[in-house]
């Protein structure tokens, strides 16, 4: 099962770096979250269901020591994937289905694992604009 479990980091990686070369799609943008707002979202969801696989915590074959070492990993790895200067709105739409999929993700599969990092794109989640609001 570690074995497993280090897979999954090294997919995680792999699409983070597959996924900061994408360009930002569209949809609909409300003032609702920010890029960093959405980056934490997508943090939060990711490490709380790592702990609600039982993948947290001091035994060998969990993904993270603890809840903090989780977030510390993820929260970069989603600011590789909404990267701050091309996610400069946040399709809201695109964010539920990543959140959504994120709290589904079977905890013993790797496709589906796969499969859910394909839902959080940065083409799904993000939407280019101004970074100025427009003005100018």
């Amino acid at each position: 099962m570690t074995t497993k479990l280090k897979m999954f980091g090294t997919l995680a990686m792999a699409a983070g770096l597959a996924g900061a070369a994408a360009t930002c799609g569209g949809g609909v943008t409300t003032p609702h979250d920010t890029q960093a707002s959405a980056r934490d979202k997508a943090t939060t969801a990711t490490c709380d269901r790592y702990q609600s696989c039982g993948l947290i915590g001091p035994d060998a074959n969990d993904a993270y020591t603890s809840y903090e070492s989780c977030t510390t990993i993820w929260k970069g790895m989603w600011e590789t994937r909404f990267p701050a200067a091309t996610c400069t709105g946040i399709n809201q739409d695109g964010l539920a289905v990543c959140l959504s999929a994120i709290g589904a993700t079977a905890c013993d599969s790797i496709i589906d694992f796969v499969l859910t990092l394909a839902k959080c794109e940065e083409i799904d989640v993000c939407m280019a604009g101004p970074a100025d609001g427009g003005s100018g």
